[in-house]
């Protein structure tokens, strides 16, 4: 918060992920701390962030709209994930929450008899989703069918945590992927300029529309898109620039 307050070069906010999520989809997330929120723990969750938390990923089948209202009403993005949802339940969830967290991972699947949370997306004529492009979390294939699909609202995250041995969260490092003790995929060794440089050469998407899904895209979906994620008049003038093998050379 001080950091941010103070100027927080790089940082837009925090993205909580959990634990208003669905134990049946917790991943990696730890099951004693998987619970429904009550609308007095909101509230003094939105108290005590004062603005910092600008993104919340819930399951909304196990939250009251009137929670998922308060949190859109106290201008926090919500995105639907680590969720259970059926098709229905995750269609009717949408008329709220427009986005949805990494595609695939800890969602109901698109199955012939219930086409669950990615095929509401898939589905729907607006709802976005986010994808982690490494080819461990999803198959390159999955992406490539999912990006023609979805189009412009398709964009990146990296998912990426850090190795630590100590506290309830533990991430080790193995292979090219992290994972809990019990080898539970718990999340990527990406950086966003990795996810780009997968897309380009693994997806054969075109250049510009892969950075595209690494700034624009996003940007919309926080509401930024007035300001950040194009290189134009009144926009923020913040820059990645990069080599012809997408390694960065500098930020300005």
């Amino acid at each position: 918060k001080k950091y941010l307050y103070e100027g927080g070069k790089g940082l837009l906010g925090l993205h909580l992920e959990g634990p208003w999520i669905n134990a049946e989809k917790r991943g990696a997330h730890l099951m004693q701390y998987i619970h429904s929120p009550t609308m007095e723990e909101v509230k003094k969750l939105i108290d005590e962030a004062a603005g910092v938390v600008k993104m919340i990923t819930l399951a909304p089948e196990t939250v009251d709209e009137a929670i998922i209202d308060f949190l859109q009403n106290n201008n926090i993005v919500i995105s639907a994930g680590h969720s259970n949802a059926t098709y229905r339940q995750a269609t009717k969830s949408f008329e709220k929450i427009k986005t949805a967290t990494h595609l695939f991972n800890a969602m109901s699947q698109f199955q012939s008899r219930e086409p669950g949370m990615v095929g509401a997306i898939y589905d729907h004529p607006s709802v976005c989703s986010s994808v982690v492009a490494d080819g461990v979390h999803v198959d390159f294939a999955a992406i490539r069918i999912s990006k023609r699909i979805l189009g412009d609202r398709l964009f990146l995250i990296t998912d990426a945590v850090a190795e630590t041995t100590k506290g309830p969260y533990q991430h080790i490092y193995k292979n090219d992927r992290y994972v809990i003790p019990d080898g539970t995929l718990s999340g990527s060794s990406l950086t966003m300029m990795k996810a780009v440089k997968n897309c380009i050469q693994h997806l054969g998407i075109e250049p510009e529309e892969a950075l595209r899904m690494a700034s624009l895209y996003p940007a919309k979906i926080m509401g930024m898109d007035n300001e950040k994620g194009l290189i134009q008049k009144g926009y923020t003038a913040s820059f990645v620039v990069f080599d012809k093998e997408y390694n960065i050379t500098d930020v300005l």
